[in-house]
């Protein structure tokens, strides 16, 4: 044995050199619980810092002698040596400073995102200084050798990508071969076109979802000859956008934009299908995770004990990341999981229940919703009661139409008093559970009420109210600050304050 002082002038003792067998160490390395869609999320993330603008994806299986996956960009390329320097397991460690956009984390993203896939991964690149483009293969068959050795030449479906090259200034190509692990192929052949054409719909998705931001500032990204559309989580143009924060943490900033996505009313069919994204309104609630404008996690209540439910599904909140703060978020490899800090949690949980609260309201019955926020109970027709086993809605009796129509003096007031009660004991509040929301047509935005009706129902209830010593314009205030008059309250005020004009227009109408 050998004796050595290092720097802190502590004495140890040297053992043996244990280095890992390649064969078993890269097998390991393809477990780390990629699926196709977001091991080629990985590898455009190379891309994206290589500062690509059009991204080919290429996924060919059926009818061909080489299965492969391949990923061609036009981005800046890499010299001979940084391209070594890429193939190596561990390019740059995490705790490697990197640039503001770089998309990198452990420096094994290349490689366990290509093997995660295939046996075989070919890197075809050329940087603008070079005339020839450099290919660098790993082949677990050649690693079983035991030898941490990169092959020059290329696989067998990579032969046809490096032409390509010669018309090309700059870029790179990742093409993967010997595709043990693609589910697509592990069927009877007659049956692949099938199974592929739904990994390439999981691909197109994903994608679509996770790089939503470059694809809105101008990068291609096509899969087979498809250029992907962008899917934006937070529907800006409808939704509603609550005040933005900006926490700090480490001396970095991270910014926090909740939204309230409209109810689904307001959405037509296809902005509603559209808008549940590729798992659907439930999955996608909570926190959407940016990291240098990459969505990392799309929709999590994070580590604050907040579980999904279905009347929180238009809660999403934007918070942007820089990636500084990779080990404080607890990043994982694969880029798919991340964890609130525990200084800043007391900071999000109070956001996240603030728009919960707000995604809560939308839902709330059709006339509670419809009613200023800060509008007294009284206004609304459905009254929530909290009660030893659960919760219950009744009809409110104090609501100024319930309350007149209860109190006329008519032989019928017990026995509507009565029919009230049957149907709040007999509301299906069961069945209607297990139907989509957007098929009860109580949940939706009611149609439009005809004003002459309303009207009738006004001065109904008015005439009670001055009967009962309420004057006329205290009576007047009372019913239309109640739902649903309080949504047309200004065109049935200028139809009760001109009934000249209200009966011209139904007359005219009439013709």
């Amino acid at each position: 044995m050998t004796q050595q002082t290092n720097l802190v002038t502590d004495n140890i003792t040297l053992g043996e050199e244990v280095p890992p067998d390649p064969a078993s160490l890269v097998e390991s390395l393809r477990d780390f619980g990629y699926t196709l869609p977001t091991a080629l999320a990985d590898l455009l993330d190379n891309s994206l810092t290589a500062e690509a603008k059009e991204i080919q994806i290429q996924i060919e299986a059926a009818g061909i002698d080489s299965p492969h996956i391949a990923v061609i960009d036009n981005g800046r390329g890499m010299t001979p040596e940084e391209l070594k320097n890429a193939m190596r397991l561990g390019t740059y460690g995490p705790i490697a400073a990197r640039g503001e956009g770089d998309l990198g984390r452990f420096g094994l993203g290349l490689k366990t995102a290509s093997l995660s896939q295939g046996r075989c991964v070919t890197v075809i690149t050329k940087s603008k200084a070079d005339t020839e483009p450099t290919i660098r293969r790993w082949d677990l068959r050649h690693i079983a050798s035991s030898k941490w050795q990169l092959l020059k030449d290329p696989a067998d479906a990579a032969k046809k990508y490096v032409d390509s090259f010669t018309s090309m200034p700059h870029g790179t190509a990742v093409v993967i071969e010997d595709l043990d692990r693609s589910a697509f192929l592990q069927d009877d052949p007659a049956r692949v076109p099938d199974h592929l054409g739904d990994a390439l719909e999981a691909v197109r998705l994903h994608l679509s979802m996770v790089f939503h931001r470059f694809i809105e500032r101008g990068v291609t990204i096509r899969v087979g000859p498809t250029a992907l559309c962008p899917w934006n989580p937070f529907l800006k143009h409808k939704s509603t956008r609550l005040a933005r924060e900006t926490l700090h943490l480490h001396g970095f900033n991270i910014s926090v934009t909740p939204y309230v996505l409209p109810h689904h009313s307001r959405l037509t069919d296809s902005e509603y299908d559209a808008a549940a994204g590729p798992n659907g309104w439930d999955a996608h609630q909570g926190f959407f995770i940016y990291r240098c404008g990459r969505l990392i996690v799309p929709g999590t209540w994070l580590n604050l004990k907040l579980r999904k439910e279905d009347h929180f599904k238009l809660a999403r909140i934007q918070v942007d990341l820089p990636n500084e703060l990779d080990a404080a978020w607890q990043l994982n490899i694969i880029k798919s999981h991340v964890a609130a800090p525990a200084v800043l949690r007391d900071d999000f949980k109070r956001i996240a229940l603030e728009v919960r609260r707000n995604a809560a309201e939308v839902y709330r019955f059709r006339g509670e919703r419809q009613a200023p926020t800060n509008a007294l109970s009284e206004r609304f027709i459905w009254k929530r009661e909290e009660t030893r086993v659960g919760v219950r809605y009744r009809v409110d009796r104090s609501h100024p139409v319930i309350r007149a129509l209860l109190h006329t003096g008519c032989d019928h007031d017990n026995m509507l008093e009565r029919a009230i009660t049957l149907i709040e004991e007999t509301i299906p509040v069961a069945t209607m559970l297990q139907e989509r929301s957007r098929a009860i047509d109580g949940s939706a935005e009611p149609p439009s009420l005809s004003i002459e009706k309303l009207i009738e129902l006004v001065t109904f209830t008015e005439q009670f109210f001055i009967r009962a010593g309420y004057s006329p314009l205290a009576a007047r205030n009372m019913v239309l600050s109640a739902e649903p008059f309080i949504r047309y309250r200004e065109p049935l005020l200028n139809s009760l304050e001109h009934p000249s004009a209200r009966e011209n227009g139904h007359n005219d109408n009439d013709s």
